[in-house]
């Protein structure tokens, strides 16, 4: 009977890295000139601070308990739903002949902010097929009303009354990753 002999040393083998930072080298200065093309866009706003702190207030608030989304179909109809602590009120804006309705969406805007003046943020939900041009708008009546009406809340910090003029100036979207 023959005895076989196991190799249990396995030879050094040296990996060539030349190749990869070849790779990399060439990769860099591509991906630093395509970068100066990118822009990253954001509205800076002045808000007025007291505005500003209640916004952070709404954010570190662990229970929201009123949350308001507003939805833009394909077909420019608009929905709005006011969800307090569970109890939800929906709100439908039609278009007129597929254009939306911008007044009757800034009276529901201020209504709105009648019932909740505490909150400044509202999410928003816009179709993929909605222009640019219309989101902004749909924005900028959620920002302000179109009279010059003030709505009155409780600075946290004071206790006292304060009164502003914006409605909703802090919009996120809602369906960015769908």
């Amino acid at each position: 009977m023959g005895v076989k002999k196991y190799k249990t040393h396995y030879d050094e083998f040296e990996l060539d890295l030349t190749p990869l930072l070849a790779i990399i080298m060439k990769l860099v200065p591509v991906l630093i000139i395509t970068s100066s093309f990118l822009q990253l866009t954001q509205i800076d706003t002045d808000l007025p601070q007291v505005v500003k702190e209640a916004i952070k207030n709404q954010d570190k608030e662990i229970e929201k308990p009123i949350h308001i989304m507003v939805a833009l179909d394909a077909k420019n109809n608009i929905n709005i739903a006011v969800n307090n602590a569970g109890n939800v009120q929906g709100i439908s804006i039609p278009a007129k002949n597929s254009v939306i309705d911008f007044n009757l969406l800034n009276d529901k805007f201020v209504e709105i902010k009648k019932m909740y003046p505490h909150i400044f943020k509202i999410e928003f939900a816009p179709s993929e097929s909605i222009a640019y041009s219309e989101i902004v708008k749909v924005m900028d009546e959620a920002r302000k009303a179109r009279e010059n009406i003030e709505f009155s809340f409780k600075d946290t910090k004071t206790g006292n009354d304060v009164k502003t003029d914006y409605m909703f100036p802090e919009v996120v979207f809602a369906n960015v990753f769908n």
